[in-house]
C-alpha cells in the first residue's frame, strides 16, 4: 500500500516540483524518495513517541506536541536529505519539504482513515512494520 502511495506522490508531485520550484525530473523523484524514506525513517526509529502520536499526525484532527514532534522530524531528516543526497541547495530543500510533507501525510491519513490496524499495514515493510506491530502490542499490554 506504501507503494501506492508513493506512485500517488509521483504522479501529483513530480510535476508541481518541476513547474512550481524548477526542479529537473531527476532531482524531482529523488525528491520524493526522500520524503517517503524520511517517513519511513523516523517512523521506524521510534523515538520515544507512540502509536496514538502516529495516529494523530496522520488522522484529519489538530495535531497534538507529539505528533507535531514527529512532523518536525520527518521534516529535518527530509531536509537532510534534499541538501545531500538529491543536491539540492537549502533554499529549494525547504520549498520542497513545505510541498512534499503535507502531501505524503495526508495521503497517508487518507489511506489509514484513522484505524491502527491500516497504519499497521500500510507500514507493513521491514523494520517499520515491527515498529507498528510493537506499538500496537504495547496499546494492549496489561500494565
Amino acid at each position: 500500500m506504501f507503494d501506492q502511495i508513493l506512485s500517488t506522490l509521483q504522479s501529483k508531485a513530480a510535476p508541481q516540483l518541476m513547474s512550481q520550484l524548477g526542479l529537473n525530473e531527476q532531482q524531482a523523484g529523488g525528491s520524493i524518495n526522500a520524503a517517503a524514506d524520511s517517513v519511513k525513517q523516523v517512523l521506524s526509529g521510534g523515538d520515544g513517541f507512540g502509536m496514538d502520536d502516529v495516529m494523530n499526525l496522520f488522522s484529519s484532527q489538530k495535531n497534538n506536541s507529539a505528533a507535531d514532534g514527529i512532523m518536525s522530524s520527518i521534516g529535518s531528516v527530509l531536509q537532510n536529505k534534499l541538501t545531500g543526497s538529491v543536491g539540492l541547495d537549502a533554499s529549494k530543500a525547504s520549498g520542497v519539504s513545505a510541498m512534499l510533507i503535507p502531501m505524503i501525510t495526508d495521503l497517508i491519513s487518507k489511506n489509514v482513515g484513522g484505524d491502527a490496524k491500516n497504519l499497521q499495514s500500510l507500514l507493513g515493510g521491514g523494520g517499520i512494520a515491527g515498529m507498528a506491530k510493537g506499538m500496537l502490542g504495547n496499546l494492549f499490554k496489561k500494565n
